[in-house]
């Protein structure tokens, strides 16, 4: 095994153990969680999973982005107290790099971590989940067009959770700190 793939297996394991103490000490929604207590794991799995694209591949980083969203509809809950937190960064890949192998290489280290691959709505968005981990990962992909380059967003959400309310203290310090 050479460093980069030590080093990823390293950040994967430290990503893993944060989300399973997270998990482990908390008591108060049906998941066991706060908003608060999701947001580091998601933010950390996010840049964990953003880390395993070689960066040498990788052109620029834009577009990272870290908030809560409602989880349900403004009918079905007018306050906005179920809450997820999503963290989010696009990749923008090198002119040079090769898309298909990017992508294959990219999906392989989750499935060899045990993640599930599957799809999301349509079949324009990787899933992966994993037994134990209450974040999945969402994958889309553009691909190089014209004079753009082929890019990748990542985003990783947490559980819905409750709240006291999009306009709360809590979401809005949270929201605050993640700027």
């Amino acid at each position: 095994m050479n460093a980069p793939q030590i080093l990823r297996r390293t950040l994967s394991a430290a990503a893993a153990l944060a989300i399973v103490l997270s998990v482990a000490s908390c008591s108060e929604t049906e998941t066991g969680l706060t908003l608060a207590e999701t947001k580091s794991p998601v933010q950390l799995l996010r840049n964990e999973a953003a880390s395993r694209v070689p960066a040498t591949l990788v052109a620029e980083v834009e577009n990272s982005s870290d908030a809560s969203e409602n989880c349900r509809t403004a009918e079905t809950d007018p306050e906005g107290l179920q809450r997820s937190w999503k963290s989010s960064v696009r990749i923008v890949l090198t002119p040079e790099a090769d898309l298909d192998m990017v992508l294959s290489k990219f999906f392989l280290s989750f499935r060899e971590d045990g993640w599930e691959q599957g799809t999301y709505g349509s079949d324009t968005i990787v899933e992966f989940t994993r037994e134990g981990s209450f974040a999945n990962i969402h994958i889309s992909v553009r691909e190089a067009k014209d004079d753009s380059p082929a890019e990748l967003q990542v985003q990783v959400a947490g559980p819905c959770v409750m709240t006291d309310g999009e306009g709360s203290d809590e979401v809005t310090k949270l929201e605050v700190t993640a700027e």
